[in-house]
């Protein structure tokens, strides 16, 4: 029988009455998704059986299905969030999660007061976080104190970690032995980089599902191998870079572009019993096909998708590219041409979806604000994976605020993409926008930022030694809580979440604000953008940029920045 995956979100989840006692808990948002799912099946559960007030017993039979105790572990975490402190279920799933785990190899049957008159323990017992471990967490932090000084360790390598746990086959210990270093000394490094890459060693490896569902065949397109051969010619000269000395080679997003337009059209002329070339009879018949998809469509949300304006235009104009190239002949370029011309014409009288989701977007100054907002919440949790998530998300709005990088160029390297001169960051990268290139230093504004995803939560004290080790092993600068590097599309999920449009709104809004500074603004505008078209630049602006663009005075980006803050305030 095949596993029926939860895809639920937060709010669909807490929608159940079941969860209606606890929606006012204080801290029911620091519980992760995927314990809130457990619990709500946990919920389910307890619902069918009558449960009040699970013991032992119940607690097993809800995770008898599952050989590990992962179910009952999320559990714990979900109630340790949900309810206060002392409340007896809190202890009884612990009893149920050991009584799950079953006899381990090393049995280590000594109590706290034990463990606290250790003489290893001297310099730890007196910590803040002595008290928060619990039994279990100090046990296994015991035994590696007793571990590292009959072999002088003072520094402990992966290695050494590996060793110390060489005789069980799965990482539970040495993920117990990480919250144990991480609550005695927090923001310490052994534990989220040493520890962390011994855990990811002694874990057994996740196989990918990826592939494992074959996209469905394009209904609209033919596939790539359908196009006539002189095309396929062509698009593969492009993408090695194979053109003549006064070719202009286009970017590669523009070639992708081109290709899915291609096939759009070659399928619209195979459909209707036409030759496949590029005609303007050809182009007429691929928009009304357009047309009659968009007004089939019955979603809301979908509607005029792939016939707006702007999309009719875009196609029309990479087909007149390739017929260019291709060299057909003049009076059907012409007409195509002129096609093309009148359908930027009637841009002018369509107001673009983007311009309406930027009239919705927060001011410059209230959009700083969201990102130190962010950033100080990441240093007042305590939840590790809360932690990363709202440093990323402050990296995420505070650098496409200033660097309104494409999705594409995103993906920032450590020593690739971003260096350190040691007094200010850098960027230098090649753009997807026509190989552009985007370099110089970065803002200084963006710096506490950029430390915040290199410490990872960690003690400012360690920033220098954990930004050299991260330009040397060149590690992606958006990674989540186990170091894995973030998706393309991540920083316009942040985007989207917190400012109600994907992060492609910045380029927007870098034209409109830049634009209302006369000519120097626009040029600044399109640097930052990595672009060199100006016309470019008038599509990215809003309406009222025209007339904003004949003031004259004003400073540029840091000025607006220093304007909507205060000097005093300008690098808070």
């Amino acid at each position: 029988m095949t596993k029926t995956y939860d895809t639920r979100s937060r709010a669909e989840i807490l929608c159940a009455a079941h969860f209606a006692p606890y929606r006012a808990a204080p801290r029911l948002d620091e519980i992760g998704l995927r314990e809130l799912r457990t619990l709500d099946r946990f919920f389910m559960f307890a619902g069918a059986g009558r449960i009040s007030v699970p013991d032992l017993a119940d607690f097993l039979a809800f995770a008898a299905d599952d050989a590990s105790t992962r179910q009952l572990e999320n559990l714990r975490t979900a109630f340790d969030r949900l309810l206060p402190a002392g409340t007896p279920v809190l202890h009884t799933i612990r009893d149920a999660i050991r009584a799950k785990r079953g006899r381990s190899r090393v049995c280590d049957g000594r109590g706290r007061d034990v463990l606290a008159a250790d003489p290893l323990m001297v310099p730890y017992r007196e910590l803040a976080g002595f008290g928060e471990l619990n039994l279990e967490e100090l046990r296994v932090f015991a035994r590696f104190l007793e571990f590292a000084a009959a072999r002088g360790l003072s520094a402990p390598s992966v290695d050494d970690y590996l060793a110390f746990s060489a005789d069980v086959t799965s990482s539970r210990r040495l993920r117990a032995l990480k919250i144990a270093i991480d609550t005695l000394m927090p923001g310490n490094p052994a534990a989220h980089v040493v520890l962390a890459e011994a855990i990811v060693r002694k874990s057994a490896p996740r196989l990918s599902r990826a592939g494992t569902v074959p996209r469905p065949v394009a209904a609209r397109r033919v596939h790539l191998a359908a196009l006539p051969q002189r095309w396929r010619a062509r698009l593969d000269q492009w993408r090695t870079g194979i053109v003549a000395v006064h070719e202009r080679l286009p970017a590669e997003s523009v070639i992708d572009s081109m290709e899915e337009v291609l096939r759009e059209y070659a399928r619209v002329q195979i459909d209707a019993g036409a030759q496949v070339e590029i005609t303007i009879e050809g182009i007429r018949r691929m928009e009304a096909s357009r047309t009659a998809h968009a007004k089939a469509r019955k979603d809301p949300t979908y509607a005029q998708q792939g016939d707006r304006p702007a999309t009719r235009h875009t196609a029309v104009m990479r087909l007149r590219q390739f017929g260019e190239a291709l060299g057909i002949d003049r009076l059907t370029l012409e007409a195509i041409r002129a096609h093309e011309n009148a359908l930027r014409a009637a841009l002018t009288s369509v107001v673009p979806l983007k311009f309406g989701r930027f009239e919705e977007l927060p001011g410059l100054k209230e959009t700083w604000r969201l990102a130190h907002a962010l950033l100080a919440q990441s240093a007042q949790t305590s939840r590790r994976q809360t932690k990363m998530r709202l440093l990323n998300e402050a990296f995420c709005i505070a650098f496409w605020t200033l660097i309104p990088l494409r999705l594409g160029d995103g993906q920032l390297v450590w020593g690739e993409g971003v260096e350190f001169d040691g007094d200010r960051y850098r960027i230098d990268i090649e753009t997807t926008k026509e190989d552009e290139p985007l370099r110089g230093r970065l803002h200084m504004r963006l710096t506490p930022f950029l430390d915040g995803v290199v410490l990872r939560g960690m003690d400012p004290d360690h920033l220098g030694h954990l930004r050299d080790q991260s330009l040397a092993d060149r590690i992606t600068v958006l990674r989540d809580v186990s170091g894995k590097g973030l998706s393309r599309e991540y920083p316009s999920t942040v985007w989207r979440k917190h400012m109600g449009t994907g992060a492609h709104i910045a380029r927007t809004r870098v034209h409109t604000e830049l634009g209302k500074l006369g000519p120097e603004g626009v040029d600044m505008a399109l640097a930052l953008a990595a672009q060199r078209d100006a016309r470019t630049s008038l599509e990215y602006q809003a309406t009222q940029v025209a007339r904003a663009q004949r003031a004259r005075g004003q400073e540029m980006m840091d000025g607006l920045l220093a304007e909507a803050f205060g000097h005093k305030g300008a690098e808070a």
